[in-house]
């Protein structure tokens, strides 16, 4: 929708019109951030609220989805300075209720996810992570991506390259790890069953 095409329609029921409908991508975003559906609903409200008031400066040029995904990106990150916390990942054992088709984090809360992942995912600095999590669990292409972060595309791709390896040398790591204790653990029982006889 365009803005100029709209004017005539007071500033409360044109947001409305323009923004109500990306309210469940931008949760299921909130939930991928913070790890939890209150915090996420929390981020939600602010992001609006702060769009709301933003709204008179909002960019015909720019797309209300990616103008509000980098409101609530920037809200999520203010979430996590004021707490003085690390991001958590999402908890996918977590139940998130949101009526209506699946969307992405859902469908990845819906399926065994391997704890090493987990792992690997929280050792992941926030310039990486934050384009993983647009990438996979919103589905963002790599323009919107660019546009959301206010970054150029190659180093959007760049960082995902560099987040996706990061990611497969920790699962390695840790697997190469869980090997070799394996290891030790079935040398010492054969240890002790020698031992026994």
């Amino acid at each position: 929708m365009v803005i100029s095409v709209m004017q005539d329609k007071p500033d409360h029921l044109l947001f409305e019109e323009m923004t109500f409908c990306y309210m469940k991508q931008l949760f299921r975003l909130a939930v991928a951030r913070v790890g939890n559906s209150s915090d996420a609903e929390d981020i939600v409200q602010e992001t609006y609220l702060k769009a709301f008031h933003a709204f008179g400066s909002f960019k015909e040029q720019s797309h209300v989805k990616t103008w509000l995904t980098r409101i609530l990106i920037n809200t999520a990150n203010d979430h996590f300075r004021k707490i003085g916390r690390m991001v958590p990942i999402v908890n996918i054992e977590e139940e998130i209720e949101v009526k209506s088709v699946p969307g992405p984090e859902e469908q990845l809360c819906n399926k065994e996810i391997d704890s090493d992942l987990l792992r690997a995912l929280k050792t992941l600095a926030e310039p990486f992570l934050t384009p993983l999590i647009l990438k996979d669990v919103y589905e963002a292409s790599y323009e919107e991506i660019a546009q959301i972060l206010d970054i150029p595309k190659g180093t959007v791709m760049s960082r995902l390259s560099r987040a996706r390896a990061k990611l497969r040398e920790n699962l390695t790591a840790h697997k190469r790890d869980d090997n070799e204790t394996i290891s030790r653990d079935q040398k010492k029982k054969r240890g002790r069953r020698y031992e026994l006889r």
